[in-house]
């Protein structure tokens, strides 16, 4: 089978926001998966880019409260042509306020239901004013804009990680080791001879000398029709807003 083509998400590091120490986040999910992956035929952990530069921090608690749904309606408001449904906190970085990035569900207004997935950026300064900053599509190989399906490939329709996919996880990382692996949210799918999936995840090192830097990254699952399942690739999810 050929390897899912995952250049989805390359963003830059931002040059504007000091650098500093990336703290570990703690994994509350009881799906925590052992993972190494293969590059260029060699295993290695996959923990080479760090959540976002200097002070972001992955979010501990990952649910959208009732003051953060405020936040971002509040923010959001102040833009045109999308319609955005947060769904994840992904992380924090303390600036002039706190900027917060959420995993989102935007629909293009022109074109009704066409959705994609986005990370969406918001500031909160402080005296609590919420303003939108930017957002990056996450895009899946063959989506076009505004979520068209090309190749097979889709959205999900619910990022629920269910227990099925926890089993595909699970059965995809049974003998490798390394890092950490904790599915946060179902990307999408593509129907081949069988399925290929794109889950996100923390990643978390099992090695002590790394530290226990948290990364999120993009997982590409091959689930063949007996129901075998292995990693194909992964992509590195760096937050910035700059």
């Amino acid at each position: 089978m050929k390897n899912i083509t995952t250049k989805i998400l390359t963003i830059g590091l931002t040059a504007v926001l000091c650098t500093g120490c990336l703290t570990a986040c703690k994994v509350t999910n009881n799906s925590k998966i052992n993972a190494k992956v293969n590059v260029n035929g060699e295993e290695v952990i996959n923990t080479e880019i760090a959540l976002g530069a200097g002070s972001w921090q992955a979010a501990e608690s990952m649910t959208v409260t009732d003051e953060l749904q405020k936040y971002f309606d509040e923010a959001i408001s102040k833009i045109d042509g999308y319609s955005h449904e947060p769904v994840l906190l992904l992380g924090t970085q303390v600036v002039a306020g706190t900027n917060y990035c959420f995993l989102t569900v935007s629909t293009i207004q022109a074109h009704s239901a066409a959705k994609e997935m986005r990370l969406s950026y918001i500031n909160v300064d402080p005296s609590g004013s919420a303003t939108f900053l930017k957002d990056d599509i996450l895009k899946l190989p063959g989506v076009g804009e505004g979520g068209d399906k090309v190749g097979g490939w889709a959205y999900a329709e619910s990022t629920e990680i269910t227990a099925d996919i926890k089993k595909i996880m699970e059965k995809a990382t049974e003998t490798l080791t390394g890092a950490v692996y904790e599915p946060v949210a179902y990307i999408g799918s593509q129907v081949v001879a069988g399925t290929n999936h794109a889950i996100l995840c923390k990643s978390t090192p099992s090695v002590a000398e790394l530290n226990g830097a948290t990364t999120y990254v993009l997982v590409y699952v091959y689930e063949d029709l007996q129901g075998n399942c292995e990693i194909t690739e992964t992509t590195d999810i760096e937050l910035t807003v700059g």
